[in-house]
């Protein structure tokens, strides 16, 4: 009587081609989420923007002019401070804080703000060095450094 062997299992040469495949997927995939956590790190740069963009089209609303607040002062460039009812804690996040926005330009018919996040104080500010985002009246952003 003839025993049977029942052998089960890879064999060596497979375990080596699966590592193989999963190194090459691993050297594609991991570049591509680098740019991933920067284009996250701009999205959070653009919502700074956009509510920032909400605040000074209200201005436009009760006043006619994004230079003049409500009681008709001139608002001048800088801090976005100078826009009335912000304040830098209201686009605080993970790796922009309030110091890394700011009023770029601004006319009766125009605006540009500006997050730079070599200007930001956040506890993640190395990770944003270098980039930029701007944001004007027409809505269009414009993004460097990644």
């Amino acid at each position: 009587m003839k025993l049977k062997s029942n052998k089960s299992g890879f064999t060596l040469v497979e375990l080596m081609i699966v590592a193989i495949i999963v190194a090459i997927l691993a050297a594609v995939a991991i570049p591509l989420m680098g740019s991933n956590k920067k284009r996250a790190m701009m999205t959070e740069a653009e919502a700074g923007l956009g509510m920032l963009r909400s605040s000074l089209r209200t201005l436009y609303a009760e006043s006619g002019a994004y230079n003049k607040d409500r009681s008709g002062a001139s608002l001048s460039t800088g801090s976005i401070t100078n826009i009335p009812g912000v304040t830098t804690n209201d686009i605080a996040g993970r790796w922009f804080d309030g110091n890394a926005y700011d009023l770029q330009s601004v006319a009766s018919n125009s605006y540009t703000v500006r997050c730079r996040g070599d200007q930001s104080t956040s506890a993640n500010k190395a990770e944003v060095a270098g980039l930029t985002v701007t944001l004007d009246e027409s809505g269009t952003f414009v993004r460097t450094g990644y």
